[in-house]
């Protein structure tokens, strides 16, 4: 409450009814670069790793695009496996079952074809990963047809466990877990390859996309499955998403899976007819709309990868790889509302529907555009061209749906005012017609006309819950001043202007103002009143207690009706 009255009387205050704006999130180009196979994002940094089979490793700028570093090219096709250390002090590529070990210059500092265990010497490596902020990396090889899991020291140059497998697939490592993932099983192991537990897909071959992160969050998503599955593997194997969390779509095919470095977002590049790309937050499974759905940048086999907070999204183009923004991803929605305005309507009348939306970083705006709404009672209220109009007296549910949320209220559609109540309208409307064309209040001081040239008694207004106070001039029944600038110089303009109905004797009635002014873009009604003390010649001659506060549009103008708890007018502002 006492935030949205020191922004009241700072001549500030921005509602977000005033623009109809969308709550999805853009994520635009940023750069791009050449196309690659396989992508490592450096730890807490817009860098990325990339490698080609048969050709070289890549350390790329996500800012611009530009190369970095490179590793040597591998003169071979034979699909390998290629890691980097956390530190970025090691680099590791196997090819051809050998495995070459790179410093932080890029230069080549052993060759490893061979580990001993006791007597058995254990080669044909064919996968390598690096265990989390460690240069411990977990391999595994097909040494002479049998499958061998390690754990080896590139420090110390010493094997620390070793065991036997008939599993192959890629390695997923956490801080406290080892994941082998192939299309028909995935099996857990300890950072020590101590057997845990192994996932079973609901059909043969069926794991085509998935991903850890250090938390030992396990991402997979199931050839044919509508949903992702979710795992805390410190938890055990359950899964945590619930049936309505984390849909993709229908009948698809998973081309790309990353879970970013904070475990908040989830990106998934798929089959799916209408959308490509999907990204989801972690914790509550729901789906973020982005510019990037529509997946025109997105090649159809897309692989993808995510920096920390998602702040790059790396994707496959058609013949680039392409990185866009998550710079905007703050602007997603978290809740949804239903402004209290749309409670009632009154019958013969319409009103434009706004959704008001929270996004992540607490800011309420109101949505216009992509917003379903629906009554259940049309033959009292309807829905058309993005209004809501009162066909008959009675009650309704209005629902509106937005980017995977839902909500409903009550609401009824009132008789019109009789308008013998209604004696100060056309006075209301004389001002209201002023400020359109003269930017004033009939006969009165013009908006961002000079402070210092108009002559009056200085007065204020004060606020005794907040201390806050401006200072103005008074003309008739307006108080002109400026905004508050604490510390500033003050511009030698008329910045606000607050005009007092009571000093013209008027006592306007919250049904005059609508019939006046329509319905608010916005509004707010506080728990408990509002003091509001107004003084002339340094005397206090005013003390209004308020209850709610209406925004409205006029043009530029904003018009700001502060309402006392028997909903009558105690003042009114206009601002630019």
């Amino acid at each position: 409450m006492k935030k949205s009255v020191i922004t009241l009387l700072s001549g500030v205050m921005v509602w977000g009814g005033g623009l109809s704006v969308s709550a999805q999130v853009d994520t635009p180009m940023t750069t791009s670069f050449k196309s690659y196979e396989q992508f490592k994002v450096a730890k807490g940094q817009e860098l990325i790793w990339a490698w080609e089979s048969g050709s070289q490793t890549d350390l790329i700028d996500l800012q611009n695009g530009e190369r970095l570093q490179s590793l040597p090219e591998v003169d071979s096709y034979y699909y390998g496996s290629f890691d980097i250390s956390d530190d970025q002090s090691k680099r590791v590529i196997i090819n051809e079952g050998i495995i070459s070990v790179y410093d932080e210059f890029g230069s080549k500092i052993k060759k490893i074809q061979t580990i001993l265990n006791n007597k058995e010497s254990i080669s044909e490596f064919v996968h390598v990963k690096f265990l989390p902020d460690s240069h411990t990396i977990i391999l595994l090889a097909e040494n002479e047809g049998e499958g061998k899991l390690l754990s080896y020291d590139l420090d110390s140059e010493q094997l620390l466990y070793a065991r036997g497998t008939s599993h192959f697939g890629e390695i997923l490592t956490a801080d406290n877990q080892v994941a082998i993932i192939a299309p028909d099983d995935a099996y857990l192991y300890t950072t020590s390859l101590e057997y845990k537990n192994v996932i079973h897909p609901r059909q043969e071959d069926g794991i085509e996309a998935f991903d850890m992160n250090d938390d030992g969050i396990l991402v997979m998503g199931e050839k044919e499955s509508p949903q992702l599955d979710v795992y805390d593997l410190n938890q055990g194997i359950k899964k945590t998403q619930t049936k309505s969390q984390f849909i993709v779509g229908n009948e698809i095919s998973y081309h790309g899976i990353s879970i970013d470095e904070s475990g908040k977002f989830i990106a998934v590049t798929s089959s799916e007819e209408d959308a490509h790309f999907s990204l989801f937050e972690r914790q509550t499974g729901r789906r973020i709309h982005t510019s990037l759905d529509s997946g025109k940048d997105i090649y159809y086999s897309s692989k993808v990868a995510l920096t920390n907070n998602a702040r790059s999204i790396i994707v496959n183009g058609y013949s680039r790889t392409n990185v866009f923004s998550g710079k905007d991803l703050y602007k997603r929605p978290v809740s949804v509302r239903i402004a209290d305005a749309h409670k009632s309507v009154e019958r013969g009348s319409s009103e434009v529907l706004g959704l008001e939306v929270t996004q992540a970083d607490g800011k309420k705006v109101i949505v216009k555009t992509g917003v379903k709404w629906a009554t259940n009672a049309p033959t009292k209220a309807y829905i058309k061209s993005g209004k809501l109009y009162g066909k008959s007296e009675g009650t309704y549910s209005l629902k509106a749906t937005y980017e995977g949320f839902m909500t409903t209220v009550t609401g009824k559609v009132a008789p019109p005012p009789k308008l013998s109540s209604l004696k100060d309208v056309p006075w209301l409307e004389r001002h209201r017609q002023s400020l359109l064309d003269k930017q004033s209040f009939e006969g009165l001081p013009v908006l961002l006309s000079s402070y210092s040239k108009l002559k009056g008694a200085k007065g204020s207004m004060f606020i005794p819950e907040t201390d806050a106070i401006t200072n103005g001039k008074w003309k008739s029944s307006v108080l002109a001043s400026r905004y508050v600038r604490y510390g500033k110089s003050q511009p030698d303009k008329i910045e606000l202007l607050t005009m007092l109905p009571s000093l013209e004797k008027r006592t306007i009635s919250k049904a005059e103002i609508k019939s006046a002014f329509g319905k608010p873009v916005d509004s707010e009604t506080y728990k408990s009143p509002v003091p509001y003390h107004f003084s002339k010649s340094s005397k206090t001659f005013a003390k209004y207690s308020i209850k709610s506060i209406y925004e409205y549009r006029l043009k530029t103008l904003q018009l700001t009706i502060a309402f006392d708890k028997k909903d009558n007018v105690q003042f009114v502002r206009v601002q630019k």
